[in-house]
């Protein structure tokens, strides 16, 4: 079962008028967690679609990235990456800069983020989703 950090991550990495989100969102309703794997700068969440659930035509790999998040225990935002394989949702990856993940880690705030100029791998908070920028790639 999801935790709540889980969800409103994933909620969020699937938000967003477009097709492939679209079959995304409708696998998020029957997914189920099998594992996660704490890395000490963050976790893992494995994910299984059941095999009658319609995948993501064209979608070999995937991985979407602009959500963010204030954490308690941490000094800086944790970061979130969904990762899809062959059109179903695979893994959620969480990662942070802090020197571990801290104990009862919960979430304040989650945001969406953008480059901080064109190009640039240095990224600033959103106001608004830049859902072209988000599914890059």
């Amino acid at each position: 079962m999801m935790n709540h950090m889980e969800r409103k991550a994933l909620d969020m990495l699937l938000a967003g008028e477009d097709p492939l989100l679209e079959v995304l969102r409708a696998q998020l309703a029957s997914v189920a967690v099998i594992e996660r794997n704490f890395s000490g700068v963050g976790f893992f969440t494995g994910l299984s679609v059941p095999g009658g659930v319609p995948r993501a035509e064209n979608c070999p790999r995937k991985v979407i990235g602009d959500v963010y998040a204030e954490i308690t225990g941490l000094e800086h935002s944790a970061g979130f990456l969904l990762y899809v394989l062959n059109g179903a949702l695979d893994c959620l990856e969480c990662f942070i800069v802090d020197n571990e993940w801290p104990n009862g880690a919960t979430l304040i705030r989650a945001y969406y983020v953008q480059p901080q100029v064109p190009g640039s791998s240095q990224v600033v908070e959103a106001k608004k989703r830049d859902l072209e920028w988000a599914l890059r790639v």
